[in-house]
């Protein structure tokens, strides 16, 4: 990415104005965005404040991208002097209908122009360095792409709350016995509204594999939409889950060890009017960096322990496989260049993993690469070493975050990924590492207590 980025291209404030003509009773504004942990920041904004700004930015803190998910300051890139901005997007506008009445909020999602000595202007802003893939992939390669995801969350009783409601743990995917206690019913029910009343198309919902999980998948929007949605999404699904005396939370290991529950960040990626050479060498390009592109879509000291097979979750390999969901990524049967990417959880900031998959298929397609992996006959995990080696599987998939960022690494040394900014990924693998040996300092216990609350 150039330094020539000046404002970012958004609907002018009378986006705004027509808004609140058709909300009246809208008194505050949620200016929010991710930070590079993926931590969910917002400033509240009176109405009046946000009409008076108009289109200028919010001046706030050069602390936006300066803290790690726990809040400790970034000590790999963190200077203490100057201010950020925060430029909202008013085409991300939705009525906030989780909070009280569902009238008073409404939120906007923001770009974030550091104005500090920490880094430069928009080059590490989340949705900017989406919104730059998207931008080449279409005036590159005329490629266009639809998201949607699915929401996966851990329903536990809020024991740590004064108020406290107890909730008997199924382990039951697709189970009538799990929705048979009506406060939980409540909860899913009310979450679907606010979803629907927002204007998501929320499909449907389900008990999950494990203790306690649920699923909520979403429709498929273009890509920079689909985050935002993510965004509101995740946010209703805790909030509302808190008012009624549980504690919902995405972390991908929300229970103690030995526990295998596990909550993942399913992606359904496609692409419009792929042809099959163009799906192919699109998705060879996805695999040939795998282990690396996990540095993003799995970029949590956690996060590994969703690898392995026969558990329903990415398997232990990179590869992919029609209507597999023992693989890092399922092929959807009837329609080409449509993928569910699973090697990703909710830990990950979707912007940034959007923009990394789209940049490493794309090189794909460029190159014209040749997709070598095989859609396996059977079960990978039930395979002999040399049937995996006869489908031209010959990677595992990363053991670790760790594992993770030294193949991202190799990939900046490769120049694959150049596209996003080489002083963005090398900020990327600083502020990871810090936080991959901050998180092996502490206990299990501690990051879970910690973790489960934000994500």
């Amino acid at each position: 990415m150039g330094s020539t980025i000046d404002l970012p291209q958004r609907p002018s404030v009378d986006a705004l104005t027509t808004f609140l003509k058709s909300n009246p009773e809208i008194k505050f504004l949620r200016y929010q965005w991710l930070d590079i942990g993926n931590v969910h920041r917002l400033m509240v904004v009176t109405k009046e404040h946000a009409l008076n700004l108009g289109n200028k930015p919010l001046k706030v803190s050069c602390l936006c991208f300066g803290v790690l998910p726990d809040d400790s300051f970034n000590t790999t890139l963190f200077k203490p002097a100057g201010y950020d901005e925060l430029y909202p997007d008013w085409q991300s506008l939705r009525l906030c209908t989780y909070i009280g009445d569902g009238k008073k909020y409404a939120n906007v999602m923001c770009f974030v122009k550091e104005q500090s000595r920490n880094f430069p202007a928009w080059e590490r802003d989340p949705r900017t360095l989406l919104q730059g893939a998207l931008q080449r992939a279409e005036v590159d390669l005329n490629m266009r792409f639809l998201i949607g995801y699915e929401i996966e969350f851990y329903l536990s009783d809020g024991s740590n709350r004064e108020a406290t409601r107890p909730f008997e743990h199924f382990n039951q995917f697709y189970g009538a016995a799990a929705l048979r206690d009506n406060r939980v019913l409540t909860v899913l029910e009310e979450i679907i509204q606010a979803l629907l009343n927002a204007g998501i198309k929320a499909t449907h919902f389900h008990s999950e594999i494990g203790h306690g999980m649920f699923e909520i998948p979403t429709g498929p929007l273009r890509p920079i939409d689909a985050v935002d949605a993510l965004v509101f999404c995740k946010d209703a699904v805790q909030t509302i889950a808190h008012k009624h005396g549980f504690n919902a939370t995405c972390f991908p290991k929300p229970e103690m060890s030995p526990s295998p529950v596990a909550v993942g960040g399913h992606t359904h990626f496609s692409i419009d009017g792929a042809t099959q050479k163009i799906a192919d060498s699109f998705l060879a390009g996805i695999l040939d960096n795998l282990p690396a592109l996990c540095a993003f879509s799995m970029p949590n000291f956690d996060s590994y322990h969703r690898i392995g097979g026969y558990r329903g979750t990415i398997g232990s390999w990179v590869g992919w496989g029609t209507e597999d969901k023992d693989v890092a990524i399922r092929k959807i049967s009837g329609r080409t260049g449509y993928w569910e990417i699973r090697t990703a959880d909710q830990t990950a900031n979707m912007y940034y993993t959007l923009a990394a998959w789209i940049t490493a298929g794309c090189d794909g397609v460029k190159k014209q690469k040749e997709l070598r992996w095989k859609d396996p006959p059977s079960l990978v995990a039930t395979m002999t070493p040399e049937q995996v080696a006869d489908i031209g599987w010959d990677t595992k998939l990363p053991l670790s975050l760790e594992d993770a960022l030294n193949s991202l690494e190799t990939a900046v040394g490769s120049h694959v990924l150049d596209d996003l900014g080489i002083q963005f990924l090398n900020m990327y693998l600083d502020f990871k590492r810090l936080e991959a040996k901050q998180a092996s300092e502490k206990t299990e216990e501690a990051r879970l207590k910690v973790l489960s609350k934000i994500f």
